[in-house]
């Protein structure tokens, strides 16, 4: 899908400017010849990927006379990113310079990015080129600034943009969509209102996800309007009200009822002078006629997210629902039009997720983090040093917690500091984030691959890393015959385990025999490893395939692992540790380090490995790395920060900075 796909057509006076198909192709060969020198023109090839291109985006603009052949009289090719458009090229015919094509064709472009939620629009211009400097000053443009050499030795450009919204946010961009937009309108003047019909059509809504999408169609039954709105607006990442899951919860009793028990004892106190046995409630986007529940109502509407319904409640030995029933909003006009223009107004007024700024940060970078974790991958002195570090980059820091996860698109990247599964949040936000085209680490394949230690296992032997030898085991694989053939002690691992949790040793048959009815219970499948001593094990922290810190972690005391969970006494529960310079570690460590990351990806990983007669054994590789203040600092100190800070901010550097001609 293009940027503008199946978008119709925008006329400017005699003009149309429509997205282009392959049979333009030889037109914008022809423009690029005329209008840029050889060295500066795009070649065939990538004119033919900007107008396939999913990304990119190339307009043509002709001339609409309605008797005659429509004659091709300019091009553009834009390029979208989360936030902002940047015009690629423009290039007008000559025979139709000065007669306002260009201004049209601009005008289009800043109405489109303007109306679909994006903040700025930037290009490159020549920075000797006054003419063309001062004709794109006219339409807001303002230098941001130059680049030497940017078109060849010699050839400064100047990088310009026009900010497109000074005083509301993108994060504040409600769109209210409905059914009924000429009653509202005629109702409301202040109101930004969009049919059900153009927000269903209109594709060009699904390439920008900053929009907040209030849905008060008259019904949210499946099949109707009102239930694709939501539908899509899920599948765009648009925030909505209501979801196509709220939409559930409000027709499922015993969601309902979970959901109301969440304030039970509030809901307890706030009625406990209603007599009555049932009791009744109308909500209009978190208000109440009722003053004495306006609080109430404000709790039911974060609970529920359905702009307007009403709610009974039935006194057993507790409050449970009766009914819920939703409202459209055609009745709700007709009975509650104060409340309701009250309850828009306030909601539309509503700034969400604003932060404040002291200082003018590049891009965004959201820090998740688990403040209950026990052992979470950093300590509370490494994360004021990665938000140090990142703000010295170019970052402006927000540490995040599962509870921010529909926030994710207000930011430019993620890097997660807590503990990540595939089953739990962490890698709901990390594929989440990927999605909406953040840079992540940990990203979603490493968490998925890292996490599961058959993959590990299959990927390093199938490769030919020296790992300890290993045996994958199942219910139906657990015979005495087989498990006689195991060599003791034996490492027994559950395929999805971390922090040397789920990780056990046996020393027997019968201890092994145990353990794997335990274990089994909880996985279909079991990996069972030699067990090989050593004093201490490797982990080298690998980032851009590049070996970054080396540690020692030595065993937990009387024990055999770097921690032993069973331990009370928090002295005890960690062995000690030792940082290594990267240039006195072994070169077979950090060879096998590198080269086994390198199967995950380039991202942020911890590998471990033991050293067994100067040979290098891979134990595991990690996604989510310990960094913690004193440990695997220790060398490096804020430097071991700075980087992997730094790494972060030249991958959105290298997506977002690629060279655009314009003329």
């Amino acid at each position: 899908m293009s940027l503008i796909h199946g978008v119709d057509n925008t006329s400017c006076r005699s003009h149309i400017i429509r997205e282009a198909v392959p049979n333009d192709l030889d037109f914008v060969m022809q423009l690029e010849r005329e209008c840029f020198a050889e060295k500066r023109q795009s070649s065939k090839r990538s004119l033919q990927n900007s107008i396939s291109s999913t990304s990119q985006l190339v307009l043509i603009i002709e001339s609409s006379t309605g008797r005659k052949k429509n004659v091709k009289m300019g091009a553009a090719v834009i390029i979208h990113y989360k936030r902002s458009i940047r015009i690629y090229s423009l290039a007008i015919d000559r025979n139709y310079r000065k007669t306002g094509v260009g201004e049209a064709l601009v005008r289009h472009i800043i109405n489109f990015a303007s109306s679909h939620g994006y903040e700025r629009i930037s290009l490159e211009a020549d920075i000797n080129n006054p003419r063309l400097v001062d004709w794109y000053n006219k339409f807001g443009f303002e230098a941001a600034r130059a680049l030497p050499d940017y078109y060849g030795p010699g050839e400064s450009g100047l990088r310009m943009s026009l900010v497109l919204s000074t005083q509301k946010t993108v994060q504040d961009r409600l769109l209210i969509v409905t059914d009924d937009v000429r009653s509202l309108k005629k109702w409301s003047s202040e109101l930004t209102l969009c049919s059900a019909q153009d927000y269903l059509s209109d594709h060009n809504y699904a390439k920008s996800n900053r929009f907040h999408i209030l849905n008060i169609c008259n019904s949210y039954k499946i099949h109707s309007l009102g239930y694709y709105v939501s539908l899509l607006a899920n599948a765009r990442n648009h925030m909505v009200i209501p979801s196509v899951v709220n939409m559930k919860d409000v027709t499922t009793p015993m969601v309902a009822q979970s959901l109301l028990d969440e304030i039970e004892n509030y809901l307890a106190a706030k009625l406990s002078l209603i007599t009555k046995q049932n009791f009744s409630l109308t909500i209009i986007m978190g208000k109440s006629s009722d003053q004495r529940f306006s609080e109430l109502a404000q709790k039911l509407f974060r609970l529920f997210s359905i702009p307007f319904f009403s709610l009974c409640l039935q006194r057993k030995d507790r409050w449970v629902v009766k009914k819920i029933k939703v409202l459209s909003v055609k009745n709700v006009m007709a009975e509650h039009e104060h409340l309701l223009q009250e309850a828009l107004g306030e909601y539309s007024a509503k700034k969400r997720y604003t932060r404040p700024r002291l200082k003018h940060f590049k891009y965004d970078l959201a820090i998740l983090v688990n403040p209950e974790e026990k052992t979470p991958p950093s300590c509370p002195d490494a994360l004021d040093r990665f938000r140090k570090a990142a703000e010295k980059t170019g970052f402006y820091v927000e540490f995040i917690t599962k509870a921010d996860k529909r926030r994710i698109c207000e930011f430019d990247a993620l890097f997660i500091r807590e503990t990540t599964a595939i089953e739990n949040h962490t890698y709901a936000i990390s594929r989440h984030a990927y999605t909406e085209g953040l840079v992540v680490i940990d990203d979603p394949w490493s968490i998925m691959l890292c996490s599961n230690k058959v993959f590990l296992h299959e990927k390093l032997g199938s490769e030919g890393i020296c790992q300890p030898r290993g045996w994958l085991l199942t219910k139906k694989d657990i015979s005495e015959k087989r498990t006689q053939s195991l060599v003791f002690p034996l490492v027994l691992k559950l395929p999805e385990s971390s922090f040397s949790q789920g990780v056990y040793r046996v020393d027997s048959h019968a201890e092994l025999q145990e353990r794997l009815n335990e274990m089994l219970k909880k996985s279909d499948l079991v990996i069972a490893q030699e067990f090989l001593v050593s004093e201490y094990d490797w982990r080298i922290g690998v980032l851009d395939n590049k070996p970054i810190f080396a540690c020692k972690y030595f065993m937990a005391k009387n024990h055999w692992q770097i921690y032993n969970w069973d331990s009370s006494d928090a002295v005890d529960f960690s062995g000690q540790h030792e940082a290594v310079r990267i240039d006195q570690v072994p070169p077979s460590i950090l060879k096998a380090a590198v080269r086994s990351s390198s199967l995950i990806g380039n991202g942020f990983y911890g590998v471990d490995l033991k050293e067994i007669g100067g040979k290098a054994y891979v134990i595991e590789v990690n996604d989510n790395p310990n960094v913690d203040f004193g440990i695997e600092d220790q060398l490096l100190g804020n430097e071991l920060y700075e980087r992997i800070m730094q790494s972060i901010f030249d991958r959105i550097e290298l997506e977002r900075q690629q060279i655009r001609y314009i003329s």
